[in-house]
């Protein structure tokens, strides 16, 4: 396909596009699949809730990204990158719209690498501050390797108040090597914007791998998180907890992708729904014929504390090997009024006990973070919430 022609595909979607210079080979990929698949509409079963595409129907102007800022750590060398091979090697971008719209359009990648044996003691924190108007549309890129025998915890927080009709689309690669650990945080809250996040992750032998992401404000958050376990005994964890409120609008699609035997993965769930909010988890965990020996546990529990609220869960499981435990389930309803009413006869008024149950369903979230000041700080975001969503 000639760059004439990806160009204009590109353009048909966000007007100012145009062909970098970086990372060629890949972006090539993700154009030609982008000329097949467009952006796919509330039509398509995995965006059936979330209609992402009436921002690109209205139209998007590109802008350069806001840039990614990180403190330094012992041990962890961070940097910017135009060249990095490992960069689209998940092929994530031939597979889905909205990773292949990055890959065209991302300017360079923030790249983490942790090397062999290396053991890191402090946290790694990266902070997005989304400053888009009406209309933009910006791209960003992280690549995150943590090497064979090596450990990391990492943060990525976005924050700040970008317009109703703009959108930034985050791509983060993961690869976790060999009896390596990797704890990945996601905290969002960005005000009126739109954000679509994937995370696309890679796991060897005897590795470890956990993610929690916190979503507290947004217009539209979307999440991908897609986990592949390459190799035997590898044990994964995907954590999330979302509160909404208003007609805010979160989306959770996770694939643990079970290729090997031996492997062990965890999924939890839970939301608090008010307003007229809307909530979607999908979460998929496929186990292949080889994988034998596989324990794959998902859960996804939400409560809605208002008629107007709307939650769509599906949990999947799809198994194809026939020595395997998974399970699971999913629950919505209200809160418990018995325990509220338990509550209050011992001296707290209605929202103390409301505010206690709901931090305790949290909890199941909140304690797989293993820094208690990220904790403490999400503990005070949640109950400045419910005061809101109690207003």
């Amino acid at each position: 396909m000639s760059e004439a022609m990806t160009t204009s595909i590109l353009s048909e979607l966000v007007s100012g596009a145009k062909s970098a210079n970086s990372f060629k080979g890949i972006r090539s990929e993700a154009e030609g699949f982008l000329a097949d698949s467009r952006i796919p509409s509330k039509k398509h079963e995995d965006w059936k809730y979330t209609n992402i595409k009436r921002l690109f129907d209205n139209g998007l102007n590109l802008v350069s990204a806001n840039d990614i800022t990180f403190n330094s750590v012992d041990g962890v060398e961070v940097y910017w990158s135009t060249n990095e091979e490992l960069v689209g090697s998940t092929a994530i971008h031939s597979k889905e719209a909205h990773a292949a719209l990055n890959t065209s359009l991302f300017e360079k990648a923030l790249v983490i690498r942790v090397k062999k044996g290396a053991q890191v003691n402090e946290e790694l924190i990266l902070q997005q501050v989304i400053k888009l108007n009406d209309g933009e549309f910006s791209a960003t890129r992280v690549l995150i390797v943590v090497e064979d025998n090596a450990s990391l915890k990492c943060q990525h927080h976005y924050s700040g108040s970008p317009q109703n009709s703009s959108l930034l689309n985050n791509l983060t690669e993961v690869f976790v090597g060999q009896n390596a650990r990797l704890e990945l945080n996601y905290v969002q809250e960005i005000g009126e914007g739109n954000l679509m996040t994937t995370t696309e992750v890679e796991c060897q032998r005897d590795s470890n791998f956990t993610t929690n992401c916190v979503q507290l404000y947004g217009s539209l958050l979307r999440n991908n998180v897609n986990i592949r376990l390459k190799g035997e005994n590898v044990e994964t964890h995907l954590n999330g907890f979302y509160m909404l409120n208003g007609k805010e609008l979160f989306d959770n699609h996770t694939l643990v992708d079970h290729l090997v035997p031996h492997c062990e993965s965890n999924e939890i769930y839970r939301g608090i729904l008010a307003g007229k909010s809307t909530g979607v988890f999908n979460g998929r965990v496929f186990v292949h014929r080889d994988a034998q020996k596989t324990n794959g546990y998902q859960s996804n529990n939400n409560i809605l504390l208002s008629d107007d609220a709307t939650m769509n869960s599906k949990p999947e499981l799809e198994i194809y090997a026939d020595d395997v435990r998974c399970s699971h389930g999913s629950t919505t309803g209200q809160l418990d009024e018995d325990a509220v009413f338990y509550l209050r006869a011992r001296g707290l008024d209605e929202f103390g006990a409301t505010a206690l149950l709901l931090t305790a369903f949290a909890g199941d979230v909140l304690k797989a973070i293993s820094s208690e000041i990220l904790r403490s700080e999400l503990e005070d975001k949640i109950q400045n919430k419910l005061k809101e969503m109690r207003a």
